[in-house]
Order: C-alpha cells, then sequence, then structure tokens
C-alpha cells in the first residue's frame, strides 16, 4: 500500500497526467494545484500526498479576529 510520503514513479506520472513529456506534466499538475518540485532533467517529483491533497483544496485557516471586548 502506498504511503502519503511515497514519491510517484515516472510510469505513474504519466498514467496520471495522460502524458509523457515534463512540460506537459507540469502544466497538469499546476492547474490542479499539486505541489511539486521540477528536477534538473525537466520531470516533476511529488508524493501521493501532494497528489492525493492538492493545495488548492486545502481547507484555509481562518484569518484570527479580535474579540469584541465590547459585548461583554
Amino acid at each position: 500500500m502506498k504511503s502519503d510520503h511515497d514519491i510517484i514513479t515516472h510510469e505513474e506520472m504519466i498514467e496520471l497526467t495522460g502524458y509523457q513529456f515534463p512540460s506537459k506534466q507540469c502544466e497538469v499538475l499546476t492547474q490542479a494545484g499539486i505541489f511539486f518540485v521540477k528536477r534538473p532533467d525537466g520531470y516533476p517529483k511529488t508524493t501521493w500526498g501532494h497528489f492525493n491533497s492538492p493545495l488548492k483544496q486545502r481547507a484555509q485557516v481562518p484569518a484570527q479576529q479580535e474579540p469584541d471586548f465590547g459585548a461583554m
């Protein structure tokens, strides 16, 4: 079983993105909001954790607001 820390293999990346070219793979990941690192050979590298929980789908923490002391 794959863990969130496992790196997505080259073959898996092709299957997931539908592209063999690294530039297209990076484009698909960027559009999906998935964090990745571009390797020196141009191919993207990411983990299953980033793939399964893209940055753009993570809940954003609401800004802290000061309590309404006047209501006390």
